[in-house]
């Protein structure tokens, strides 16, 4: 999983700007940021087995054949709906709640309050994402990541999350997807699937929307932009 930063200011609307005093870096780009702190809902911890599968010929417990460059998938935990583009579909599953590790690095400019505080029940969620159509698809570092974003959410970036990666471990899941020394691209062959999750803000009933974008690396190495393709759907955490 890697995590987005919140974009430029705008002049009329609220932006959570950078903790001066937070310390750590954020993960890797393609490892997204959880939600707002004005949550009040308890977390309770859950564990999720990871499938055990190392080939593109293996299978999970959800019948997903692992492509050979991606880390295992599991679909362990509550599936909140699935969404298509084109050439791809991605399975969401609330996987588990834990509590964030550490402060978050923004805070709200105007209250000053930490978005994401040390401490505040958090959520994660798990994309299986697999290539539904009939050709390979070259995938960059950057993958096809989905996010999410409550309906509410006000800011103009995304969600804040806990870059720790000893949570995404814990729960058996991944922020990257990939195994380590694996190089671009990163074919995603015809009916194979990797996963990747994120964690934000848990607020229980709460409507998301989840958005993913599919960018295919040319045979340049850069981004193919004509063969972009975007999908996203509402769903409502439990």
């Amino acid at each position: 999983m890697n995590k987005k930063t919140l974009l430029g200011m705008g002049a009329t609307a609220l932006i959570a700007v950078s903790l001066t005093a937070c310390g750590g870096s954020a993960e890797s780009s393609n490892s997204s940021s959880p939600s707002a702190s004005e949550t009040a809902a308890s977390a309770s911890t859950s564990s999720s087995a990871s499938a055990s599968s190392s080939s593109s010929e293996a299978t999970t417990p959800g019948a997903y054949k692992v492509a050979s460059w991606a880390l295992p998938v599991t679909n362990t935990g509550d599936k909140l709906g699935s969404f298509k583009g084109d050439s791809f579909s991605v399975d969401i599953y609330q996987t588990a709640t834990d509590v964030a590790s550490k402060d978050g690095m923004f805070v709200d400019p105007d209250t000053k309050e930490n978005l994401l505080k040390k401490g505040a029940p958090i959520v994660y969620l798990n994309y299986v994402v697999t290539n539904t159509s009939s050709a390979d698809i070259p995938l960059s570092h950057s993958l096809i990541t989905p996010s999410a974003k409550y309906t509410d959410w006000k800011y103009m970036g995304g969600m804040p999350s806990d870059s720790s990666s000893d949570g995404f471990e814990k729960h058996g899941l991944t922020s990257s997807g990939i195994k380590l020394k694996e190089k671009d691209p990163f074919v995603l062959k015809p009916g194979e699937s990797f996963n990747v999750a994120e964690n934000f803000a848990y607020a229980a009933g709460k409507e998301a929307k989840i958005e993913a974008t599919m960018n295919p690396q040319g045979a340049d190495g850069k981004l193919d932009h004509a063969k972009k393709e975007t999908a996203e759907t509402t769903v409502t955490v439990k």
